[in-house]
């Protein structure tokens, strides 16, 4: 369950008084909770529709298992907090690379698919600010990158505010939550018309 907000409108980084593995971030969620929670207008539902995508070619190349971090404004309450929506949402992918590629084979993958690894590229055609992590690499390494991407995340850049994030499963409830945005979506342009 993705906890509310708090009063500086962000995720909490735990909850409770004594912080446990089931109620501190990163939060694990579903597809479809992150729909329910956050696709709240138009900019929202988009950024969200984009990120369904990113994670179909994602898992149509091979990765498919891991998870991702989602931090950014996307997960805070910025229309509140700075009186506009989010223009993206921050994504870190941590997967396995595709069964069966050789560590070249994998690296040519990469170069082969910029749209889905070059941030620039992902930011204008997903609305996703991405970044991958490779599971299967040196336990260190691994280490050094968590450790990495869970100091970015885990404080707001303006004011190193300590905020939480949300952990979704690379295998998840996607079509579900994509037939539910879709609704969305469609109530959304019905009311604008």
């Amino acid at each position: 369950m993705i906890p509310a907000f708090t009063r500086f409108h962000v995720l909490p980084p735990f909850e409770g008084e004594r912080i446990a593995s089931a109620h501190s971030s990163p939060y694990p969620v579903t597809c479809g909770e992150l729909v329910r929670r956050f696709a709240s207008g138009a900019e929202r539902c988009a950024i969200l529709d984009g990120l369904l995508r990113y994670r179909s070619e994602l898992r149509g190349l091979g990765f498919a298992h891991g998870f991702q971090w989602l931090d950014g404004s996307f997960v805070e309450d910025v229309e509140a907090l700075e009186k506009r929506p989010p223009r993206d949402i921050d994504v870190v992918t941590f997967a396995y690379p595709p069964p069966g590629l050789s560590q070249e084979q994998t690296r040519n993958l990469l170069r082969q698919r910029p749209d889905l690894f070059d941030q620039a590229r992902c930011k204008q055609d997903f609305r996703c600010d991405v970044n991958i992590v490779n599971l299967s690499t040196a336990p260190e390494w691994l280490v050094t990158q968590t450790r990495y991407w869970y100091g970015l995340f885990s404080h707001r850049r303006a004011d190193a505010l300590w905020k939480g994030m949300l952990q979704l499963p690379l295998d998840s409830d996607d079509e579900l939550a994509r037939t539910a945005l879709a609704t969305l979506q469609g109530d959304t342009d019905a009311r604008s018309a």
